[in-house]
């Protein structure tokens, strides 16, 4: 490695094979160009080195490269929506950067640039922003680890804050609207979704062999997700403890039992209108929205209903514990999380038990207390919430 005068100013040079090569150029001083070569020499003995080369590797060259391996090791339904995140958004505004051009300023300036949409582009919502900057923050994690770059300059980027959706929990007579107005074809998928809490895609992937309508239970071993051109795709449960046996009313059993007899085992117990084809994106976009208006119920959204089951557990003073295995979710400190604000009806119930166990203090009421206690009615109502699960 030397130093030597390049038109105006000096350059660092390399001997690689055969050839002379240039690792960097455009010092104004011999001094700085020695000192940076000081530098990179260190850095090779750490192991620290980062051929300046390497980041002229342009964003689009990176990503074809990293893609199809990182692709591997996601669902396919996962695979979709990442690639189009960065067919979309990355590889239009940043691809043709080289990679030590895709800075800290640049990052930050392509999230105001999606945020704001322009010609030709629909601003896109803070969720998704932050869903596109983090498959922006694996692939430049990855530049990193493969030593093109020395930090992910994705780390520091302000981002902007995402508004919950919020949930909507249904009253029991709001229920009995609902099923009302539920056609006779879509009605037993209504009543299941209800009375279990699974999610809309672990019921519509339910096969026959799985419910058992006698024992009143049924076994979640699958997920059904909308593919390219309305082909479904069936993947593993949204996580581990997500694969469970969940129970039911006789209710519920008495409305699947027509649809399970003379059916395959492997045959879905839901089907379209046309009694062969699995449930299609149609059910959630046309259907729903009519048997809401039927029903004149305003915005719920189908995982609502989902919502609607945990909420009625806890309201009835349900262990979190066997709610969240009831539910699925990954961990009970999720179930906290989304539905704890709900804690302090069932909380006060207990209190309430507690207190009625107890003699009155010595001299009567203490502090009012005795008239000023709020009984607790177990009735979840349209309270509102910021997360979903």
């Amino acid at each position: 490695m030397w130093v030597e005068k390049h038109g105006p100013g000096w350059r660092i040079r390399e001997q690689v094979g055969e050839r002379k090569v240039t690792l960097e150029s455009g010092y104004s001083t011999k001094t700085a160009a020695r000192a940076a070569m000081t530098r990179m020499t260190a850095d090779r003995w750490r192991g620290d080195y980062i051929d300046p080369r390497a980041g002229r590797v342009t964003l689009n060259s990176w990503i074809d490269a990293w893609w199809p391996s990182y692709a591997a090791t996601l669902k396919p339904t996962t695979q979709r929506t990442e690639d189009s995140r960065v067919r979309n958004h990355i590889r239009p505004l940043l691809g043709g950067l080289p990679l030590d051009e895709v800075d800290t300023l640049a990052i930050q300036q392509f999230v105001s640039k999606i945020a704001a949409g322009g010609p030709g582009r629909k601003p896109i919502s803070p969720k998704t922003i932050r869903n596109v900057h983090a498959i922006l923050h694996k692939l430049l994690d990855a530049a990193v680890s493969q030593r093109l770059l020395r930090v992910n300059p994705a780390g520091s980027t302000g981002l902007p804050r995402i508004r919950r959706q919020e949930m909507r929990f249904l009253t029991t007579p709001e229920i009995g609207r609902l099923l009302a107005a539920s056609p006779k074809h879509w009605k037993p998928l209504v009543m299941l979704l209800v009375a279990t809490g699974l999610r809309y895609g672990e019921a519509t992937a339910l096969r026959v062999g799985r419910v058992d309508v006698l024992a009143g239970r049924l076994e979640v071993l699958e997920a059904m997700h909308d593919g390219i051109g309305g082909v479904p795709i069936l993947t593993d449960p949204k996580s581990e403890r997500s694969r469970r046996t969940v129970t039911f009313p006789p209710a519920v059993g008495h409305a699947l039992a027509p649809l399970l007899v003379d059916k395959d085992r492997e045959a879905f117990v839901f089907v379209d209108l046309d009694g062969v084809r699995p449930v299609t994106r149609n059910f959630r976009q046309r259907v729903w929205p009519r048997i809401l208006d039927e029903a004149g119920l305003g915005r719920v959204r189908l995982h609502d209903l989902r919502h609607t089951h945990a909420a009625h557990l806890i309201s009835a003073g349900r262990p979190l514990t066997a709610i969240s295995r009831r539910m699925g979710h990954a961990s009970i400190a999720v179930t906290s999380d989304v539905y704890g604000h709900l804690l302090t009806e069932v909380d006060e119930g207990i209190m309430a038990a507690v207190a009625g166990m107890l003699p009155p203090p010595d001299g009567g009421n203490m502090g009012g207390l005795g008239g000023g206690e709020r009984e607790a009615t177990g009735t979840v109502g349209n309270e509102r919430a910021g997360q979903t699960a």
